[in-house]
């Protein structure tokens, strides 16, 4: 099959699968059963799709049959897709175990629509038909929240989002009578119509402060809907903003630093916003927040390279922001399933209620903490390998010759790295209330038996992190299609699989020093209960993730004030009423149903 039919043939499937799961949707085990089978495959054929596209440096283009929907998948655009494609595999066959759960309801139709018009829209061949298919994958989104409230405020915030978008639409379509971006690429965009698309596409990606509705959306979501959201939704607002920026040609500096600056304090904000959270679902999903920041800092400092014409410059942060993006949704791929392992066995997404998960759920605890350490940027996984590619960018950004760059380089990499030092403090925060220490509850103690397919995504999930960062040498030059340019560093040279040789040898060598130095040991000898200072120990006396965060809490009390500022809450009696909630609803499936009907009697 050509790249195009592997392309066409998995938005067809997909499509297909959603409208069988749909029909199915009241018989859940089959509509389950055939939404994440379909969904499996549909997302293995966009991932070959990716793949072909990324290693060849090819552009195809074509016409989706049945919805007369002309797609242009470029290089660039392919390493979304494989983001997609990879990810929303693993999601869909964890879907298949999920729907085993008695309190989980059939989400096929939605999941599986969802990543159709992702792939449509990151494979658009014009700018109109990337919005549309945006929006109809943010409205099935806001189906999938499993929550009322923050279905209510991802709809609100999303049509803002979608009229600033539409408003870019129309003044574009004024000045040149087309949105192809073939054509747009020959025009560079005014300052204030590329505001309007990183203000409508940055509502999407979660961007600090427009952020507001992504813990909310993910806190209480089922959890293949969470991976989602994180994986696939946030990253086509980020999609969108890249493709902008790149229309016309050499950008302005100021664009960069503008980017530079948003993803600088989503970072950080994102990051102290995490560790001070106990729903697991809502810490990751500040997390997210934190690595969308991350990636953007890498994005902008490409940015700024194209405005400076300095091909180093753009290689080492589009190539960072690149890789990061795809490391990105691996981990925080494992590390959603995984929390929504920990809520099929014990019914708790309140770290504080779980503990000792370690010796009941080795597997998932395992591949929790591989997810969570490359989390945490530590080498060798790919949370670092991304991260260390954007550092190098900054050192670069130092050496530009511009001196508001200069400036700020040293800057940026002190500032990531405080960012870095928040992540492992989250890392260990996590790791040991949830999995180590004594359960704090009755359902801790015994959790439920997961199903095998759900505990192999996860793990499956584990194992690319970890190749993602110890074969980064090889993976990274792969970029180079969607980068053409150069790829310099800074005079740093890291090697990964070395990392991972000497941390494996640190590890054998105690083991190694037991053997040689036995020597006459005393016998073994048992041990009563753990004694503290004169006490009895209690299940009380174990840390809690509260008195963790406690101190970074003191210590950065003034930002986590402006809290009330970056996420403000209406007090309308119409909003915070009972009505608005099933009032936004409707509207939504009003407006989903609608679009999807205009996409299909275009083909028709």
């Amino acid at each position: 099959m050509t790249l195009f039919s592997l392309l066409s043939t998995a938005v067809v499937t997909l499509s297909a699968a959603a409208l069988l799961a749909g029909l199915l949707s009241a018989f859940k085990p089959l509509s389950g059963f055939f939404a994440g089978l379909g969904g499996a495959v549909g997302c293995l054929l966009a991932t070959a799709a990716g793949l072909g596209a990324l290693l060849d440096g090819q552009t195809v283009s074509g016409i989706v049959p049945l919805i007369n929907l002309h797609l242009l998948l470029t290089p660039l655009g392919a390493v979304w897709l494989l983001t997609l494609g990879v990810c929303g595999f693993f999601i869909s066959l964890y879907n298949l175990a999920w729907h085993r759960h008695q309190a989980v309801k059939a989400n096929g139709l939605l999941i599986n629509l969802l990543l159709a018009a992702a792939i449509c829209a990151v494979s658009a061949a014009n700018l109109g038909a990337l919005v549309v298919m945006a929006e109809i994958m943010a409205l099935c989104a806001v189906f999938l929240t499993g929550c009322s409230a923050s279905g209510k405020l991802w709809f609100a915030l999303g049509r803002l989002g979608t009229l600033l978008l539409a408003l870019l639409c129309w003044l574009l379509w004024q000045r040149y009578q087309t949105l192809d971006f073939s054509v747009l690429s020959l025009h560079p965009l005014s300052g204030g119509t590329w505001l309007l698309g990183v203000m409508g596409f940055g509502l999407l990606a979660g961007i600090i402060p427009l952020h507001a509705w992504v813990p909310q959306a993910h806190a209480n979501a089922p959890a293949p809907a969470a991976a989602l959201f994180s994986a696939v939704v946030m990253k086509v607002g980020l999609f969108g903003i890249l493709t902008l920026s790149l229309l016309g040609g050499q950008p302005p500096l100021w664009w960069g630093v503008l980017l530079l600056a948003f993803g600088l304090l989503t970072a950080f904000v994102g990051g102290l916003y995490a560790l001070m959270e106990h729903n697991i679902q809502r810490l990751l999903a500040y997390h997210t927040l934190e690595n969308i920041g991350i990636i953007l800092l890498g994005l902008g400092a490409g940015i700024s390279g194209l405005a400076l014409r300095q091909p180093a410059l753009v290689a080492l942060g589009l190539v960072g922001g690149l890789y990061h993006l795809f490391n990105h949704s691996l981990f925080k791929s494992t590390l959603f399933l995984g929390a929504g392992a920990l809520w099929f066995a014990t019914g708790y997404r309140d770290i504080e209620k779980l503990g000792g998960l370690g010796k009941r759920m080795p597997l998932i605890s395992l591949a929790m903490l591989v997810g969570l350490m490359a989390m945490a940027a530590l080498p060798p996984l790919n949370g670092f390998a991304g991260e260390w590619v954007i550092y190098q960018a900054f050192f670069r950004l130092s050496a530009s010759g511009n001196f508001l760059l200069q400036v700020m380089g040293p800057l940026l990499a002190v500032g990531l790295a405080i960012t870095g030092a928040l992540a492992v403090m989250c890392m260990a925060k996590v790791y040991g209330v949830t999995f180590l220490g004594a359960p704090r509850s009755a359902q801790a103690e015994n959790p439920r038996p997961l199903p095998w397919l759900m505990s192999v995504s996860v793990a499956a999930l584990a194992i690319c992190c970890v190749i993602g960062g110890v074969a980064a040498p090889w993976l990274l030059p792969r970029l180079f299609s969607a980068v053409p340019l150069p790829l310099e560093t800074a005079n740093t040279v890291v090697s990964q699989p070395m990392i991972a040789l000497l941390l494996i040898a640190a590890t054998l060598l105690p083991l190694l020093l037991l053997v040689l130095l036995k020597g006459d040991r005393l016998p073994s000898r048992s041990r009563g209960a753990a004694w503290v200072c004169g006490y009895d120990h209690e299940a009380s006396m174990v840390i809690t993730a509260h008195g963790f965060a406690m101190p970074v809490k003191a210590a950065f009390a003034p930002v986590l004030a402006l809290r009330k500022w970056l996420e403000p809450t209406l007090s309308l009696p119409v909003w915070r009423g009972d009505a608005a909630p099933l009032l936004f609803r409707r509207l939504a499936l009003i407006e989903l149903a609608v679009l999807v009907v205009v996409v299909i009697s275009r083909g028709a």
